[in-house]
């Protein structure tokens, strides 16, 4: 493995520490430990596999091109993926 710094927004922070909490707690085989890193790392495969569909010249217009519209998203919360939610089943 090599380092690599990544600066995440707060409500990033804490969405990825609920989403390990909420994987880990429903984990069967236990013989691997699951952190933030290794979810991060994840999603960069997730990126990589979509590359082909990443446009744009902003954060958002990228965010938007590899992210598929979800049916109760309204345009507010598609302008600010702070206000999203953080993707855990409850």
């Amino acid at each position: 493995m090599e380092r690599k710094e990544a600066r995440l927004r707060a409500d990033q922070v804490a969405d990825l520490a609920a989403l390990r909490r909420h994987v880990s707690a429903r984990r069967r085989n236990r013989s691997e430990i699951i952190t933030d890193n290794t979810l991060i790392r994840v999603a960069v495969d997730l990126l990589m596999a979509h590359a082909h569909r990443l446009r744009g010249d902003t954060e958002e217009d990228l965010r938007r091109s590899v992210l598929p519209r979800s049916k109760g998203q309204t345009a507010s919360t598609e302008a600010d993926p702070r206000r999203r939610s953080p993707g855990v089943p409850e």
